[in-house]
């Protein structure tokens, strides 16, 4: 079998059985491919929705966690345009594949600290078990129920024992080595998967293929935000009882379950996309019959089979970066991808601070929002682009008025709001904090770690029961009540004058309602990220058709490049930093910090959103630019079709019949007998 017709069959090396070639066609390619982002999709959202589970694990400082999550943006930056330069020009399916096994070790990698350092000594000292195993000596048992209790003890850290157990530094290694390797993957994954079904499709279905697979991505979205879900209900030890709730924000769901399901899944794809051919068999696809008469003409290769030379990427890069429609296009999704990467990454974050939801329940809600309002704007515009192939100027100018819309919503959205109560002792005027006063001061709760507690009658949340001056305990069936507390205001409007209160304080923060306020949060979200998927196809096929055929993978690098290196670098640690700004209390132990248990929820709002809406601007002014720039682009390739085919006829003697139909050979004066 000749070396061309390898590139054409299903299978890996001798690995080429006549029952795997039925599978050597667009449309498998399409599933798989499709399936495949699916799967990834779903990692990523995982991996967004059990993250602030994971800060609370190892005590990591949201700040932290975005240099961690800088790691895939770094591997893109310093990789990605050697990658699609050589990639882009070999067996792209093969390297896809071993893109995709990539995933599966970063998956693996990310389960690790869990299997390293288990579920830690806070969580196993919230379940029944360990209460019962201290309970063998019951002086031991009465004293671990008296922590945290107003007592003239008071309660020294033994930082020699938790030496051992801190462990913040190698997991956040881990993590960005997981995350490098995985920026490596989908480099290949996103590019040479992309210019493969538009290499081996006609350029007017291009649009509508690429809306099918990418549309596939919000269901691994909303599965992913499922997934985790369903993860974060179980404990971080599944084998043991919790005594506390879901809604308590000490709860450790099993964040490291999905890694392992997602792993094993990654592997089993990775070796069915390596099975695809070089290049897929297309009878009657005009580009291949047009190079096929050229050869035959004139006795030529074909420009494809050509091997990249490095003397050729300085000129490759050059030609592009002298491409104003495309550096423009690539630097307006720069400045969109900046201004929403908070919400990308911090989302769930967002929802538990704001809109009191519990990280499994924030998961389980954000879900079926990204999957209807993605899907669908995908679909219908890859339909509409393709169906009605509207011109250039109409493209460029819909995502003119999606940025517009999208800055007026993170405005609207700074503005939605639940009320509380805070927490005794801040002074939200002042934005002072001071939990130790008159009455509390003599508890010894200098040491303690934050443990809230809830007076239902005011709504009012304390540190812990020990700030609340409480010196008794009772237990119903699990859960905690304090009672004789001695620093309860007299009233909700009165925090300066206390007394002791007569009921039950119970275990756990205060519960606030917003009622109507996140259904108005969430439909706004849903028309963001519908109008944003909206565009997103357009936007691909304007830096396809900007640059010529054999530049499309280097370009896709090139945007990812900047990307990386503008957007998904920076965005993850500023909103790390903006959110961390806004912190009130911090996990502290032994004179280190870890990561934040309360935050003041108007600056995270207005610091969030504020900045995310004045970095979009700029997104806005650039495809201002690009709509001017690219309102005469040859979107679905008419042009260059017309005229190769007049330069074949010209040159070999062929003519095209109809669209889709082969090229025939009508005469060849200099042809060699």
């Amino acid at each position: 079998m000749s070396r061309g017709e390898d590139d054409q069959d299903c299978g890996v090396g001798w690995l080429r059985a006549p029952w795997l070639q039925r599978f050597a066609t667009t449309n498998w390619f399409l599933t798989v491919y499709g399936l495949l982002g699916t799967i990834q999709a779903m990692s990523n959202v995982y991996w967004v929705a059990t993250l602030t589970t994971f800060e609370k694990r190892f005590g990591i400082p949201s700040r932290t966690t975005g240099i961690m999550l800088s790691g895939n943006e770094i591997s893109q930056i310093l990789l990605s345009l050697f990658l699609t330069y050589y990639g882009g020009q070999r067996n792209r399916p093969l390297w896809i594949g071993w893109g995709v096994a990539l995933f599966a070790v970063s998956c693996y990698i990310l389960a690790l600290p869990h299997f390293m350092y288990g579920p830690g000594q806070t969580a196993l000292s919230l379940t029944k078990e360990y209460t019962e195993n201290q309970g063998v000596n019951q002086s031991v048992s009465e004293h671990r129920e008296k922590i945290g209790l107003c007592s003239e003890e008071v309660e020294e850290e033994d930082c020699v024992s938790r030496a051992g157990g801190k462990h913040s530094t190698l997991p956040a290694i881990l993590v960005f080595l997981s995350q490098f390797i995985l920026g490596i993957g989908s480099t290949l994954y996103v590019v040479l998967g992309q210019t493969y079904i538009d290499d081996n499709a006609k350029k007017t279905k291009t649009p509508m293929l690429l809306g099918m697979t990418i549309s596939l991505k919000p269901i691994g979205h909303a599965l992913g935000f499922l997934v985790g879900s369903a993860c974060l209900s179980i404990y971080i030890n599944p084998s043991l009882s919790p005594v506390i709730d879901k809604k308590d924000p000490r709860w450790l769901g099993a964040w490291w379950l999905g890694w392992l399901l997602f792993g094993t899944v990654m592997l089993l794809f990775a070796i069915l996309m390596a099975l695809f051919p070089k290049d897929i068999k297309q009878d009657g696809k005009e580009k291949l019959d047009m190079k096929t008469s050229a050869m035959i003409s004139n006795n030529m290769v074909l420009k494809q089979d050509r091997k990249p030379n490095i003397t050729e990427f300085p000129a490759a890069c050059k030609r592009l970066f002298r491409n104003k429609l495309l550096i423009a296009n690539i630097f307006s999704d720069v400045a969109f991808v900046l201004g929403f990467s908070g919400h990308i990454m911090y989302l769930s974050k967002y929802l538990e601070v704001q809109f009191n939801k519990s990280p499994s329940e924030s998961s389980l809600l954000i879900g079926p929002m990204l999957l209807v309002s993605e899907v669908s704007g995908l679909l219908i515009s890859g339909f509409v682009i393709s169906k009605f192939k509207p011109p250039p100027s109409y493209l460029l100018g819909w995502n003119v008025v999606i940025g517009f819309i999208l800055v007026f919503s993170e405005i609207f959205i700074l503005l939605i709001s639940c009320k509380d109560n805070g927490m005794v002792g801040y002074n939200q005027l002042e934005k002072s904090i001071n939990f130790l006063n008159d009455c509390n001061k003599e508890c010894g709760c200098d040491n303690l770690k934050y443990s809230p507690v809830c007076l239902e009658e005011y709504g009012m949340t304390f540190y812990s029961s020990c700030h609340a001056g409480c010196s008794g305990i009772t237990k119903e069936n699990g859960p905690m009540f304090y009672h004789n507390c001695t620093c309860v205001p007299i009233s909700s409007n009165n925090s300066f004058l206390f007394e002791t209160y007569s009921g039950v304080l119970k275990n756990g923060p205060c519960p606030f309602e917003c009622g109507n306020k996140f259904g108005l949060f969430i439909t706004i979200m849903f028309f963001v990220h519908w109008f944003g998927t909206s565009g997103k196809i357009g936007n691909i096929i304007i830096n396809y058709r900007s640059v010529e055929d054999e530049d499309k993978p280097f370009a896709h690098g090139i945007s990812l490049l900047f990307i990386s290196m503008a957007a998904l670098v920076p965005g993850p640690i500023l909103y790390g930093w903006l959110i961390d700004s806004t912190c009130l209390v911090w996990n502290k132990s032994c004179g280190s910090r870890g990561n934040c248990w309360y935050y003041d929820k108007d600056q995270f709002r207005y610091k969030f959103n504020g900045t995310a809406a004045g970095i979009s601007i700029f997104g806005v002014i650039l495809d201002i630019i690009v709509c001017r720039l690219g309102k005469n682009v040859d979107l679905y390739g008419e042009e260059e079709r017309s005229e190769r085919t007049k330069e074949f006829k010209e040159k070999y003697g062929v003519e095209s019949e109809t669209e889709g139909e082969p090229l025939k050979l009508v005469h060849s004066p200099n042809r060699e007998s």
